[in-house]
């Protein structure tokens, strides 16, 4: 399901004021974290959690997580210990934004207390979308790699900066473009056909151009 062009799977369970979905099996939960503290951040730099084997009480810290632009703590839904953590988000912080329900999850955790603050999505939609206004997150097809803000520039000298950036970048780099040319519609869409990358999203907000391109 899409709440303001943010995913939110259907099946799992969120934790709206903290950001954080979990999915059950046989008493452990994993927890991830949600486009809202994904895009709010920006990309990961680091994911710090909690030692396996921790206590941790019900809205205290699992552990943290920082990009450029926002620093959060990751916190506990319930009364838990901690029985695994994801390494590879701890190595590479970026698969949070990247991956955020699959590959990108951040702890197992075994539920040692009955109170609880995640609720099925059908519950908490309404307040998952007055959340992301709140916070006036943004979610677009894919998470950039990085971004190119171009403001009072006309569009063929942006395509030129984009090209140097791809022509370096290796196969799969996603680019955030901002424009506020009035041909940059247009203008993506030919430097799509001509170069053979992929333009995976535009969109217009009042006078600014979003394109999200992935390099071929």
């Amino acid at each position: 399901m899409k709440i303001l062009d943010c995913e939110y799977p259907d099946g799992l369970l969120y934790d709206v004021e903290d950001g954080t979905w979990a999915r059950e099996s046989d008493g452990i939960y994993v927890i991830g974290v949600a486009p809202t503290l994904g895009w709010l951040s920006g990309g990961f730099e680091s994911v710090k959690l909690k030692s396996v084997g921790t206590r941790v009480a019900r809205g205290q810290s699992i552990g943290s997580v920082e990009g450029p632009r926002h620093f959060d703590v990751v916190r506990a839904p319930f009364d838990c210990t901690v029985v695994e953590r994801n390494g590879a988000v701890l190595d590479s912080p970026r698969l949070v934004n990247k991956s955020p329900y699959h590959d990108g999850w951040l702890a197992k955790l075994k539920q040692t207390g009955e109170e609880t603050s995640l609720a099925p999505l059908a519950q908490c939609a309404a307040n998952v979308r007055s959340r992301l206004l709140e916070l006036r997150v943004h979610c677009f097809a894919a998470f950039p790699d990085m971004e190119i803000y171009e403001i009072g520039v006309e569009c063929a000298a942006v395509l030129s900066k984009l090209d140097e950036i791809i022509a370096v970048s290796p196969a799969e780099t996603t680019i955030h473009v901002v424009s506020d040319d009035p041909t940059a519609a247009i203008e993506m869409e030919r430097w799509e056909r001509q170069t053979g990358n992929s333009l995976l999203e535009a969109r217009r907000d009042g006078t600014l151009f979003h394109f999200i391109v992935k390099k071929r």
